[in-house]
């Protein structure tokens, strides 16, 4: 496989479908790792590579967020980069923000697009995020890698 560009973070390497050897990797970006963080809370079952737009200003627009919100863990994403490292005060900033705003009429938004215990299983993900303050690392029980990646 060729080798992990500097500035990245690799993800996962291994053998494709076709047992060909395959590394993916994804930038090491503060904007990326915003976007992994909204992967966690939100859980994202569909966060494929193509799904991340780059602008020419070099933001990246996260798209495609249908399958999200579920109560089940089924957290599919290309960005595991940083499974398992501290979460960092702006992720701690941003997730507080979170539940703040749940309080303060954001539920009650979301109850208009989701269920109770979709809105209430959000909450809770915000929580434990913030209490152990590491993003997770991936769990075996769910494919944690979207098929196809790209």
């Amino acid at each position: 496989p060729d080798e992990v560009p500097e500035g990245w973070r690799p993800v996962f390497e291994g053998l494709d479908d076709a047992d060909r050897e395959v590394v993916l990797a994804h930038e090491d970006t503060a904007a990326l790792r915003r976007m992994a963080v909204f992967d966690v809370v939100t859980n994202n079952a569909d966060r494929k590579g193509g799904h991340v737009l780059e602008m020419t200003d070099g933001h990246r627009y996260g798209v495609d967020h249908g399958l999200t919100f579920h109560h089940e863990n089924k957290l599919r994403t290309v960005l595991w980069g940083w499974y398992g490292e501290p979460l960092g005060d702006e992720a701690v900033a941003g997730v507080q923000r979170l539940l703040d705003a749940l309080g303060d009429g954001l539920a009650d938004e979301l109850a208009e697009h989701l269920t109770d215990l979709e809105v209430d299983t959000f909450a809770r993900r915000c929580r434990r995020l913030l209490d152990r303050a590491v993003l997770p690392v991936p769990r075996g029980e769910w494919p944690v890698i979207p098929w196809p990646p790209f």
